[in-house]
């Protein structure tokens, strides 16, 4: 065999690299290009938005013949606006101040358990502080149903609140 079929056609040649490269002008015109490519569709995309909403504008119908436009279309809602709006309907709300209205109702429920009060003064029911509560329950042993005495407190319930007025009396004072 000859030496020139061993170097598989090369006859003479050394190791040699590639001359047809990609140079390093063209990888900056490619992305230049994509750069200006990407701010054209941009402003496209704005454009089209924009004329979109003015033709959803000019097309838009009120709700009725009676009701003005106001002007433009606003898309922020704030809470004095669904105060305006929907004050009236009976519709609930939604909470505005989570945290704080939670408080509230915590504290309220707090004080009712350890201060006394009427629930229904002209029916003759009242709450008392649970501590003074059990103990009353503690001392007096939990009610038992039987039907005398079912009969029992239904005369009583028609004698008036001005006996439950001196028992809630009674039942406050330590």
């Amino acid at each position: 065999m000859s030496s020139e079929e061993m170097n598989h056609g090369h006859s003479g040649h050394e190791t040699e690299y590639e001359h047809e490269d990609l140079g390093t002008r063209a990888v900056f015109a490619f992305m230049i290009g994509l750069a200006i490519f990407g701010v054209v569709i941009y402003f496209i995309i704005v454009g089209m938005y924009t004329f979109l909403d003015n033709y959803e504008r000019s097309k838009m119908a009120t709700a009725s013949p009676l009701i003005t436009s106001r002007g433009a279309i606003s898309r922020v809602v704030t809470q004095a606006d669904m105060d305006r709006d929907f004050k009236d309907n009976g519709a609930p709300m939604l909470e505005i101040n989570e945290r704080g209205q939670m408080r509230d109702f915590l504290m309220n429920q707090e004080n009712q358990l350890h201060s006394y009060g009427w629930v229904d003064e002209k029916a003759g029911v009242a709450h008392i502080p649970i501590e003074r509560a059990m103990e009353l329950t503690v001392q007096r042993g939990l009610p038992v149903y039987s039907p005398a005495n079912a009969e029992a407190g239904a005369k009583a319930e028609n004698k008036g609140s001005a006996k439950a007025a001196a028992a809630m009396r009674q039942i406050a004072s330590p």
